[in-house]
């Protein structure tokens, strides 16, 4: 005689539940069947996470301070105007040397002297004149000596430096549109990152809420088994004190009995600890009563190309993937542009002329040409390091795809298996009832045996757990679905569709 102890959906459920870790020990005397806390229908659960999640939060400020970033970035190609103030204390020499002005001078002097021998001066003697004029010649050295060879002058002052100048870039390669291009890039690579942590929180929710539902479910369940268990041991004590039944039999019903109760036991410690998975998903101060039900929508679903369609146009990893491969591409054009010559307008006014330097210009206007005859960093080689990057970028969008394909399909399999599971343990299910009350009849009649009313109500517990672990099964598999498509909002909307629910026993 075999007896069932534990079906197999009920261990499967288990251990889907089990994924869900205990916080603390005490958890596991938390028993949630009763519906206490606050009760939330998933569209309720998604709001208050979205209001609630860290990860939303860091995410939304980082696509707030790419922006940021961006618009830092907007104004490169205007004018920059900087305004400089020094206040200085300086001194100043300036030496001049006479002795050049000295021999022009002696010499000037003879010259003048031998124009008049020459020449001779009318009513005097040429003689006397000639020797006046030696002896004045002679003198000269002596005449000039007194004059320095140079003179010095110094002077210190204190004053207030102010000067504005500007510098206007005309042409620099391209380097100011590639960098405000790749800004432009990084909001887009900040927007499709902060989607995908939408998309994976929702994820979470789903998993999360409807593990709460399943395992819910699986301790109605097991409770109603048990519960079963307790009226056949109590019909056979009757029976065994009428002489009736053995006490073989009766032992029988024991072991069955005990061994729902421990499977009532380990589904509250898994409901205990999916209650709190969601209640600090959501960051709630008391449990959460989910009022939406493990759902099944019977149709089939649209074609898998559907789902590719939206993937491809709006899957955040993907998004992000070829923000990426654009961010690297003008990454490529910004180590381009550093080989090229930069042409730049520039202009500086002193703000105060009284006090100005002897060598500073009251104003100045120019056009200048920049080019680094010998950078510290080898271009060629920095320009090779971008193009590897953005190729690098490029093969990363490629394999984003493909695993976004194999996702979706994945999962699309997934969810039709499990919607074709649930919708044939419907007939399952009604024949292990009618077998449990055939059995039940038969028994009490004495044309049944013990064993094989303990299998049919063993069998009526497998057939319901694993219909509510095929929805929770097909709920999973379509939120990976939508997350994979990149369309996790929609998820609320097929809940809505739904015309299958499993409600409890």
């Amino acid at each position: 005689m075999k007896i069932l102890l534990l079906p197999r959906g009920l261990r499967w459920a288990l251990a889907c539940a089990a994924l869900l870790p205990f916080t603390r020990p005490g958890l596991a005397q938390r028993d949630g069947a009763s519906a206490q806390g606050v009760p939330l229908s998933y569209e309720q659960s998604a709001l208050m996470l979205g209001e609630r999640s860290d990860a939303l939060t860091g995410a939304s400020l980082g696509v707030q301070a790419a922006r940021r970033q961006a618009e830092a970035l907007q104004a490169l190609a205007m004018p920059r105007i900087n305004l400089d103030v020094q206040a200085l204390r300086y001194q100043k020499t300036v030496t001049v040397s006479l002795d050049a002005l000295r021999e022009r001078a002696q010499g000037a002097a003879g010259n003048v002297l031998g124009g008049i021998a020459a020449q001779g001066v009318p009513g005097v003697d040429s003689g006397a004149v000639g020797q006046v004029i030696d002896q004045v010649q002679a003198a000269l050295p002596t005449m000039f000596r007194p004059i320095p060879s140079e003179i010095s002058a110094s002077a210190r002052q204190s004053l207030l430096h102010p000067t504005l100048s500007t510098i206007v870039p005309l042409y620099t390669g391209g380097a100011i549109t590639a960098a405000k291009a790749a800004g432009r890039s990084g909001v887009d690579v900040a927007e499709a990152a902060g989607d995908g942590v939408r998309e994976a929180q929702r994820f979470a929710l789903a998993k999360a809420y409807f593990a709460q539902v399943l395992a819910e479910q699986v301790l109605a369940v097991s409770r109603e088994t048990l519960a079963g268990f307790e009226e056949h041991l109590g019909n056979a004590r009757k029976m065994q004190a009428q002489g009736q039944l053995s006490e073989a039999r009766v032992l029988q019903v024991v072991v069955a009995r005990d061994s729902a109760e421990r499977t009532v036991q380990r589904s509250q410690g898994q409901y205990a600890a999916a209650v709190q998975t969601l209640e600090q998903l959501l960051r709630s101060e008391q449990p959460v009563a989910p009022t939406n039900t493990l759902f099944v929508l019977s149709h089939p679903l649209p074609p898998v190309q559907d789902y590719l369609g939206a993937a491809e146009a709006q899957h955040p990893a993907l998004r992000q993937a070829r923000a990426a491969h654009e961010t690297a591409r003008h990454g490529t054009e910004l180590a381009q542009a550093a080989k090229k010559p930069t042409v730049f307008a520039f202009g500086s006014i002193n703000l105060n002329r009284r006090h100005e330097l002897l060598t500073e210009p009251d104003w100045i206007i120019g056009v200048g040409m920049r080019y680094t005859l010998w950078p510290q960093v080898d271009r060629a080689s920095n320009e090779a390091a971008a193009q590897a990057r953005e190729e690098a970028a490029e093969a990363a969008t490629r394999e984003t795809w493909m695993q976004i394909q194999t996702g979706i399909h994945q999962s699309w399999q997934m969810t039709e298996a499990a919607r074709r599971e649930f919708l044939s343990l419907a007939s399952s299910i009604r024949s292990a009832q009618e077998s449990l009350r055939v059995q039940e009849i038969s028994f009490r009649e004495g044309v049944g045996t013990m064993s094989e009313l303990i299998d049919a109500r063993n069998a009526l517990a497998q057939a319901l757990t694993e219909r509510a672990s095929a929805a929770y099964k097909y709920d999973l598999s379509l939120a990976s679905l939508l997350l994979a498509s990149g369309q996790g909002e929609q998820f609320q909307d097929y809940l809505l569709r739904a015309d299958e629910h499993v409600t409890k026993p």
